[in-house]
């Protein structure tokens, strides 16, 4: 995985600057955008797909993606968005590839690999609006990565991601009713999981 460490001036420059500034082959700036986001990246490509390897290969392909397509970035949505949007089809077309996804147990411990410390923050925040004991956040998300594929994808957009109910049937190809209906039901076994223990 890509070095994740910035420094404050780094930090200080906004997206926009980056992205301008990448756009004129500015190699440090695109650097910067990179080290910036590498963690969320990885952070949903392994939520979705629920394997360490196959997220770190999604990470390089998405950064290489929004390396060849950065001259095209109109800025017409935040670059956030922009790279949300292209991580979350990395992660779908790779999904479609596979016939069957595994039914393994995934852990969140085998996010941490090599000493490498995952992002949580972010989705912490998100489920936070659905489970509000902030003890339990943890366990939620041991749920969601554990989930059925026809839950975990759908719910992950919509709670983690903030799709809406329409861009989720979109990008799934699936009716609204469907995917309205499994976030539910994925939602209610959570709280009943939870309630278990």
């Amino acid at each position: 995985m890509i070095n994740q460490n910035t420094t404050s001036r780094d930090n200080a420059i906004s997206d926009e600057i980056l992205v301008a500034k990448s756009k004129n082959g500015d190699k440090a700036a695109f650097e910067i955008l990179v080290k910036r986001y590498s963690k969320y990246v990885y952070t949903t490509a392994f939520f979705m797909i629920r394997d360490n390897h196959e997220a770190e290969d999604i990470s390089q392909e998405v950064f290489v993606k929004v390396y060849l397509a950065i001259g095209g970035f109109r800025g017409l949505s935040s670059f956030k968005t922009w790279l949300r949007k292209l991580t979350v089809n990395t992660c779908i077309d790779k999904i479609r590839l596979k016939a069957k996804t595994s039914d393994k147990k995934v852990s969140l411990d085998s996010m941490i690999e090599d000493g490498k410390e995952i992002l949580l923050y972010e989705f912490n925040q998100n489920v936070e609006k659905f489970f509000q004991d902030k003890e339990t956040l943890k366990d939620v998300l041991k749920i969601i990565v554990n989930l059925d594929e026809s839950y975990r994808i759908p719910l992950i957009l919509r709670d983690l991601q903030d799709y809406s109910y329409i861009e989720i049937a979109e990008i799934l190809k699936k009716p609204v009713g469907t995917i309205k209906t499994n976030i539910h039901r994925a939602r209610k076994i959570i709280k009943d999981i939870l309630k278990e223990k």
